[in-house]
């Protein structure tokens, strides 16, 4: 009996020890707090599918749920391996790429060469689809067994690799994307990237959380908020006061402030960005002469509007340097001969410009965005041109602009290069891509074709050279300068902005 007591008295000491080591494991787990980090933009996505939405700061977004086949290293230029461990050329116009085994979606769904070719033949199979021009290069995807795609290409494909770690190339799980379909995949996406989403709030914010299982290791912050503030002055304000670790295009007349404080820091770095005027090209409106579209070209003063927005280097041409057969006279100190106010109340006389106003349309996403449109407006009239400013909220931009046909005689945007290959600088001068300017030379299509397919890089350097040129004569676009940008954080936030600004979280972590 003795014995039998004995023996209950030392069973429940014993699930009271472990109960409470139990309890005193939790509590410690409990004790250290998840780590979060909130950052600002000034818009987000209007879509989680990565293909459909290349606005930059959507492109961010996307590279932080998905990953690639392969990605370029921001400060070298150099390709580096990402979902594909390794690649080779086959021939002239068939590539391999040989995945990285164990990789999974975040549902648990396997990395494999079946998901990479969904990927892509989604895209070749609807026109669509916003990247779809981008990614014709492509014949064929077969998948030789798991872990091997083989894609062939139409042509000879010099930009292949920058191709595949473009726009649009974050690989999708074919089961769930089959299951849900596109809509409710741009609603609820699933990626093998960094981080995990959680939730979205329109025009208010994205929350992700670390993927645990991520292939590079998990992140180091548990938790991201990305909230949208469009208006500079109040992401200044909500970085000064510590209500966001992170936030980009801050106005210059902050610089110092950001700076002076203890508790912050400020980073600069040159965009790929170009800041730029489309015009429409073709009749009835009065910038399809193309005198008036030099006129206005001519009443500009980038140099003025480089200080204004604080930094950055004029340019006529789109193709800015480190790319590949960047022009040396359309690109710096040459582009400030353009500047003649006086050549452009000539030129508006040669084209018997009889005051017809002209509405011209912006935003303001970039740094001084609204106040350099400001400026060039009053350069405008300065020579005679009669303006119809229009200021939009991003939203409407974007919906009166990007949407083909709907845009009027003048609008700005600010257009980057992530390939760093001049390949998609000048795509959107061809005939199949002119819904905004309605400019179409078959002469130049047959340039920006050989320039895409040409293999010996001096060659193909002569090719986007003549190109630029031709686009700085007839002017569908006005380049004025390649824009530079700043991000601000709290020193709490450990993180190192690429040269290009691109906000790849997967490394950052917080104090």
């Amino acid at each position: 009996m003795k014995l039998r007591n004995a023996a209950r008295l030392l069973a429940v000491f014993l699930l009271t020890v472990v109960a409470a080591t139990t309890f005193y494991a939790e509590g410690f787990a409990g004790a250290a707090p998840r780590t979060r980090a909130t950052i600002a933009f000034q818009e987000l996505v209007t879509s989680f599918d990565p293909p459909t939405d290349w606005a930059i700061v959507a492109t961010w977004i996307h590279s932080n749920i998905g990953d690639c086949l392969v990605w370029r290293d921001r400060r070298t230029g150099r390709f580096v391996p990402w979902l594909a461990e390794k690649w080779e050329r086959v021939n002239e116009t068939n590539w391999k790429f040989f995945l990285r085994k164990g990789v999974k979606f975040h549902n648990g769904e396997p990395l494999n060469a079946q998901a990479v070719k969904f990927t892509i033949d989604r895209i070749l199979a609807d026109r669509r689809i916003l990247v779809y021009n981008q990614w014709t290069f492509i014949k064929e995807v077969r998948a030789l067994d798991d872990h091997t795609v083989q894609i062939e290409t139409s042509a000879t494909e010099p930009a292949m690799l920058s191709k595949v770690a473009g726009t649009g190339c974050q690989v999708l799980p074919p089961r769930y994307f089959q299951q849900v379909g596109p809509q409710e995949f741009a609603r609820n996406p699933i990626g093998t990237g960094p981080y995990q989403f959680v939730e979205f709030r329109k025009d208010d914010r994205v929350v992700l959380k670390a993927n645990p299982d991520y292939f590079q290791g998990k992140p180091p912050i548990d938790d991201i908020v990305i909230r949208a503030i469009p208006e500079p002055s109040t992401r200044v304000a909500e970085l000064l006061r510590g209500g966001i670790d992170l936030t980009v295009a801050l106005p210059t007349q902050d610089w110092q402030r950001i700076e002076s404080n203890a508790n912050l820091k400020l980073v600069r770095y040159q965009t790929t960005q170009t800041i730029m005027l489309g015009l429409r090209t073709a009749p009835p409106w009065v910038t399809s002469d193309r005198r008036i579209r030099e006129a206005i070209d001519r009443a500009i003063d980038r140099s003025a509007l480089v200080k204004l927005a604080g930094g950055g280097t004029i340019t006529r041409t789109r193709v800015t340097p480190p790319t590949l057969a960047w022009h040396p006279g359309l690109y710096g100190k040459p582009a400030e001969t353009m500047y003649s106010p006086d050549r452009a109340r000539q030129l508006l006389r040669e084209a018997n410009y009889q005051g017809q106003p002209m509405t011209f349309q912006s935003t303001n996403v970039w740094p001084m965005q609204k106040e350099v449109t400001e400026a060039i407006a009053q350069m405008l009239e300065g020579v005679g041109i009669k303006i119809n400013l229009q200021i939009m909220d991003i939203s409407t931009f974007r919906e009166q602009v990007y949407f083909p046909n709907r845009n009027r005689e003048l609008y700005m945007d600010g257009l980057g290069n992530s390939f760093f290959d001049p390949w998609i600088a000048v795509l959107g001068y061809s005939c199949i891509r002119n819904q905004r300017t309605d400019y179409c030379r078959p002469d130049l299509d047959a340039l920006i074709q050989a320039g895409a397919r040409e293999m010996v890089q001096e060659k193909r350097k002569q090719f986007y050279y003549k190109i630029q040129e031709i686009i700085a004569e007839d002017r569908p676009f006005i380049n004025l300068y390649h824009m530079m940008d700043s991000v601000g954080t709290t020193k709490r936030l450990q993180f190192d902005p690429a040269p290009d600004g691109f906000v790849w979280l997967g490394k950052a972590r917080v104090q």
